[in-house]
């Protein structure tokens, strides 16, 4: 991740953003986290798998040049999809707001 690490949270997620200087169509960098706090295994791969839903859904809301890391809380197991998406679109723009940068042309680049 490059020097200016932001940082929103909401009730679902933390969303952190930071520009990462590359060029090109796979500038934009996603990842996932849950931890151990979220529950077992089968709970935490199904909190990432959301969070992948949401950025696959959302991926026009993603910046170019940008590193994003999304943070799984316990919240997220237990809310509706349609809610979640809600509150991640806000979260994603509010971030992005505090870099100015392109809108993400290609496809983000998802680990």
């Amino acid at each position: 991740m490059g020097t200016v690490n932001l940082k929103f949270v909401t009730s679902y997620l933390i969303v952190q953003i930071a520009p990462n200087h590359l060029v090109g169509s796979h500038s934009t960098r996603v990842g996932f986290t849950a931890t151990k706090k979220i529950g077992n295994a089968v709970k935490r791969n199904y909190a990432k798998r959301l969070m992948r839903a949401l950025v696959i859904r959302e991926k026009k809301q993603l910046l170019n040049s940008t590193d994003y890391v999304f943070i799984a809380r316990r919240a997220i197991l237990n809310e509706k999809f349609s809610i979640m998406e809600g509150e991640f679109i806000d979260a994603i723009k509010r971030v992005n707001n505090k870099i100015p940068l392109q809108k993400l042309d290609g496809k983000p680049k998802i680990f």
